[in-house]
């Protein structure tokens, strides 16, 4: 069983590798190539996971799941629970999946940069379609959307997060209107910032975060990501803008909460369900919660403005930690969610929530999604994206076949929140440490009562257990409330 599991694991790590390489360094021609050999490799795991003796053994265990131990026990469950997806999906499926997502990320890869939607369209209708088949094909109880949920946040549907979104994106758009006012003459970022210096800045911030560079790296990609390639391998990914540090900068801290994540899986399980993250909203709930609740408190402003003096001497001679604060903080509609401030990201992903729910139920046609977004936009935000690169083609997920992966986001920010208010009972003055550039104590708490949980619990069982208080996007409200002073 373990050994199998290993092997699985291993042509994950694998693929990982192959996609990395694919938005990194990878030439253009080397395009169709590229998509033959992740199709093959994803063959090949899904083979491995439907091998018939490979089913036996985990059912003949999952059948004797309460004489195991914990650690076996949850590792049987989670297998158990792949291997009964993956059998429901013949092998050609598969391959013909993994095909159509590279060779439509190559064509976004393409289309961005010229804001012209007509290029990708056609694939992107394949990657509905095949979504729409791979949801009846593994089924569901009331939406297809739930088949597709469940990959990035198991045990989630939409009957029960569309609701708790909804009502998020109400309370947020109230705080958004009273909000903008008060950052409305609120200066920018305005200089020259040298790609080689901001990368020695970034490098700098992962370390005191805790990125051990001896596991890990940093390089540049069109859209920043975070990717796993095996035990002691975390790829960090960032691209630079040369008018604007922080764009970069937070770029990184954000996938670095991810990377440390993965760091602090607990060694011994490596490989396993018990060495392996809850979920995707867990794993943003990381990546949030360092980028936002921790890198964009006013603690974290002076630690960084005092270092700029080394990075950026003539932006430290004329801003202020409290510059950088508004800048950070700055609650302004965005046509770009990576660029969205806390009170408003949420509602870039409601917009995607409802335009995929709509999608996978073939409620739009494809070649009306660019005008049925920015009509989103308009309700949502009060402003309407100029042009495709601005609108639809900004976010790689679709294209990349993650349809069901957006609501994600915006439970990890809910996580992330409960997150706090438990630290906060053992780590009261935690600000006094981020001040200091110290991360050590918080860290720590995050490895005990996160990372090493592996997937024992659900992303909601986990944080409901650390705060004895049923999930809800209360503590989050709450958060936002103290944060801004705004009721």
């Amino acid at each position: 069983f373990y050994k199998q599991l290993d092997e699985i694991h291993t042509l994950g790590c694998i693929y990982a590798l192959l996609e990395w390489d694919q938005q990194v360094y990878m030439p253009p021609a080397a395009a169709a190539g590229r998509a033959k050999q992740i199709e093959f490799i994803e063959k090949l795991r899904h083979s491995k996971l439907t091998d018939r003796i490979f089913l036996q053994t985990t059912q003949a265990l999952f059948d004797n799941l309460e004489s195991l131990d914990y650690a076996h026990k949850v590792n049987v469950r989670e297998t158990h629970r792949l291997c009964q997806r993956q059998q429901k999906l013949s092998e050609d499926f598969v391959g013909k999946k993994a095909l159509a997502c590279a060779h439509a990320y190559d064509l976004w890869t393409q289309a961005k940069p010229v804001s012209d939607f007509s290029i990708v369209k056609s694939a992107l209708q394949q990657i509905v379609e095949l979504s729409c088949e791979e949801a009846e094909q593994v089924g569901y109880a009331d939406t297809r959307y739930d088949a597709l949920l469940d990959v990035f946040e198991p045990g989630a549907t939409l009957n029960s997060v569309k609701p708790l979104l909804v009502r998020l994106g109400e309370s947020l758009a109230k705080f958004s209107l009273k909000l903008q006012a008060r950052f409305q003459d609120s200066p920018g970022i305005d200089g020259d910032f040298p790609e080689d210096q901001q990368e020695e800045l970034a490098v700098f911030v992962m370390k005191q975060l805790g990125f051990d560079f001896q596991e890990g790296r940093l390089d540049m990609s069109a859209h920043p990501f975070c990717s796993t390639l095996g035990t002691g391998d975390q790829r960090v990914t960032t691209r630079y803008l040369r008018n604007n540090f922080l764009s970069a900068l937070y770029g990184v801290i954000h996938e670095t909460g991810h990377a440390l994540y993965e760091m602090g899986l607990p060694e011994e399980f490596h490989g396993t369900p018990m060495g392996t993250a809850v979920s995707l909203g867990v794993h943003e709930s990381q990546s949030r919660f360092f980028e936002n609740i921790l890198c964009r408190s006013m603690e974290f402003c002076k630690f960084l403005h005092k270092h700029l003096q080394k990075f950026f001497p003539d932006f430290y001679e004329k801003s202020s930690p409290e510059d950088l604060w508004t800048v950070l903080n700055k609650v302004s509609p965005s046509y770009i969610r990576i660029e969205a401030d806390e009170v408003t990201y949420s509602l870039h992903i409601i917009i995607r929530m409802l335009l995929e729910e709509q999608l996978i139920n073939e409620k739009i046609p494809i070649e009306e999604l660019p005008e049925a977004w920015n009509a989103l936009y308009t309700t949502y935000l009060g402003i309407t994206p100029r042009s495709d690169k601005e609108g639809v083609l900004q976010d790689v997920h679709w294209y990349s076949g993650l349809i069901g992966y957006f609501p994600t986001y915006a439970l990890g920010n809910l996580y992330g929140a409960y997150m706090l208010d438990s630290m906060k009972v053992v780590i009261p003055d935690y600000l006094k440490d981020v001040e200091e550039g110290k991360f050590g104590n918080i860290l720590g708490w995050l490895r005990k009562n996160v990372h090493e949980k592996g997937m024992q619990y659900t992303g909601t069982q986990l944080v409901e257990n650390l705060s004895g208080k049923p999930f809800s996007e209360d503590a989050f409200i709450a958060y936002i409330k103290e944060k801004f002073l705004v009721q």
